[in-house]
């Protein structure tokens, strides 16, 4: 597994930490979209198990942005996912870790207080968690 870094714009970290708070006291779920190691948004998802510690993704939710995303053109992928941790760390639990069926997705949780939730990402890959560096898209360069 590469150790590059997975490039979140600061939106994309925005909508995340606005949905952890907006679903708060509940975790909140949601996919990330975009290209290779690229997060291009944030998809909120609804949290079929409505629970402060635990998140399941709609099936039918799911399958619908699969196919909205093969519409596309150049189609985009389902990079990774999200989730929240209410006023817990900002890491995989048991739980988390256990299901992680995508070695080559992104595993954001957002987790803290939850006026100032913070954001860190993660590869989980036959129960390893690894933290996963996530870096901002360069400025683009307006000087000619």
């Amino acid at each position: 597994m590469t150790r590059e870094p997975f490039v979140l714009p600061p939106e994309v970290r925005r909508a995340i930490v606005d949905h952890a708070r907006r679903d708060h006291p509940l975790e909140c779920c949601g996919l990330l979209v975009g290209r290779g190691r690229v997060v291009t948004e944030a998809v909120p998802m609804r949290n079929v198990e409505a629970s402060a510690t635990r998140f399941r993704i709609d099936d039918r939710e799911h399958i619908a942005l699969r196919r909205r995303l093969r519409q596309m053109s150049p189609p985009l992928d389902v990079v990774g996912v999200y989730h929240s941790h209410p006023d817990g760390p900002p890491r995989p639990s048991p739980s988390d870790i256990a299901e992680a069926y995508y070695p080559d997705w992104v595993y954001i949780v957002a987790g803290g207080p939850a006026d100032r939730p913070r954001v860190r990402g993660f590869t989980i890959e036959s129960g390893q968690v690894r933290p996963l560096r996530l870096c901002t898209p360069p400025s683009p360069n307006v000087q000619q």
